[in-house]
């Protein structure tokens, strides 16, 4: 239906960053997620993160980085 014809001029991208940019898609499409998740393990005591194997700085950085 659509013709595609690629042009000439410009270089094809790299493979590598095409791969980069669907990752970095996917992750604004789940951080919503990540940051409900963070938030969670957020309302936990230290003793049940330390538990877990995680560190708070660790819960409270990942807010901070997808809010």
């Amino acid at each position: 239906m659509f013709d595609f014809i690629p042009s000439t001029n410009q270089p094809a991208p790299a493979a590598s960053a095409l791969l980069l940019f669907d990752r970095a898609m996917r992750l604004r499409a789940i951080s919503p997620d990540i940051v409900r998740a963070a938030q969670h393990l957020n309302g936990l005591t230290d003793h049940q993160l330390a538990e877990l194997g995680i560190n708070r700085s660790d819960v409270e950085d990942t807010i901070e980085r997808y809010i």
